[in-house]
């Protein structure tokens, strides 16, 4: 049975880059990361955190059509310090859905949601803690010229410390 679909799927693909609006796209982004959460850490005790960082991302991705696409890339949410008792560093690898919206015709405007995996890599008090779960964003694009964009994002991460963050960023688009 799977023989079957994957085809199927691949031929959709292949049907979907052929319009119009289908290309590539990559960029980058700087944002305010932020943990408001605790969890229970190794050896039983209770890590609190309450603390914003300077977060970053790069990222890329295929429109397949006008609306719907995938993104790819690395986020690093920052390394936050709660008043030197706990220590947290987030990093890892996304890769998702993506849903755009254009608003009016030719304005140059959309918005967009994402929904996908992260596998990450989380750093509390020098104890590694790492695995796989849902990210998800939502956030709003300028398209300058054809070539560039202005991003704005808010995603959430959600890992062993629960992260979000707020970036701004710059977008190549290669259609």
């Amino acid at each position: 049975m799977s023989r079957r679909i994957l085809p199927a799927l691949a031929m959709l693909a292949l049907t979907w880059t052929g319009s119009a609006a289908a290309g590539g796209f990559g960029g980058i982004a700087l944002g305010r990361a932020g943990i408001d959460d605790s969890t229970t850490i190794s050896g039983g005790g209770t890590a609190t955190v309450d603390e914003n960082a300077l977060g970053w991302k790069v990222f890329g991705g295929w429109m397949f059509t006008e609306n719907l696409g995938i993104e790819a890339g690395w986020v690093d949410l920052g390394d936050m310090n709660e008043g030197g008792v706990t220590d947290v560093e987030t990093e890892g690898f996304f890769a998702g859905a993506l849903g755009v919206l254009p608003i009016g015709e030719d304005s140059g405007f959309s918005l967009h949601g994402k929904v996908g995996l992260y596998l990450w890599d989380q750093d509390i008090n020098q104890t590694n803690h790492d695995g796989i779960d849902i990210a998800w964003g939502i956030g709003a694009k300028y398209r300058v010229t054809d070539l560039i964009g202005i991003q704005l994002d808010w995603e959430r991460y959600n890992t062993k410390l629960e992260t979000d963050m707020v970036s701004v960023g710059i977008t190549l688009n290669l259609e």
